[in-house]
């Protein structure tokens, strides 16, 4: 019985550490700077490489994707490994709210001056009271989230000079609307910004 009691206990023992070990790297996520490269982008290839990347982890968990992708899309200048790993979040994000299956639908369509994405799930929702805040840091309804997934996100389209917006309903699921200009006007703003404050 003893070794029982052991693998019992050296499971839990990892898991904690899997656990602490997310909240280290999502935290040294916020705090340390970005290095950002930016190359002329397709969004609709990144959005079809993150659909198949993620596409077994979905119907493990019972949720089917559909695409939406427009023709003739300008290229943007963007960081593929950072938009990636905002949609990543943002799609985590909505298998998180729906722990009994559902559907995501991604589209994207090209606006005047560049594109814009929308991300839907037919999730839960997120209550009123709780839409102003998802995307302050350590914010989180999860019990074992760091609240930085959407932190995260919103720094990455924040620093491409593109704008993140979510609309939603208790019980009618949430959807995420990301435009991203093509060329990088967040740098100029920044700049603006802390010369402003000082």
């Amino acid at each position: 019985a003893d070794d029982e009691q052991l693998k019992k206990y050296l499971d839990v023992v990892d898991e904690e550490i899997e656990r602490l070990n997310k909240i280290v790297v999502d935290f040294l996520f916020a705090v340390r700077p970005f290095k950002f490269e930016f190359v002329p982008m397709d969004v609709n290839a990144l959005v079809r490489s993150l659909a198949e990347f993620m596409g077994a982890e979905l119907n493990a968990a019972g949720i089917s994707l559909t695409l939406e992708l427009a023709d003739g899309l300008p290229l943007i200048m963007g960081d593929d490994r950072f938009l990636r790993q905002m949609l990543i979040n943002l799609v985590k994000n909505a298998m998180g709210a729906m722990p009994s299956g559902g559907t995501i639908h991604m589209s994207t369509q090209a606006t005047e001056d560049g594109v814009t994405m929308t991300l839907e799930d037919s999730g839960v929702g997120i209550p009123a009271d709780m839409i102003n805040r998802i995307f302050e840091p350590y914010f989180t309804t999860k019990a074992d989230g760091t609240g930085l997934g959407l932190t995260m996100a919103y720094k990455v389209v924040k620093e491409h000079g593109g704008d993140i917006r979510v609309q939603s309903e208790p019980g009618n699921g949430t959807c995420f609307t990301i435009q991203l200009p093509m060329m990088r006007r967040a740098k100029k703003l920044i700049e603006y910004e802390e010369s402003g404050d000082s």
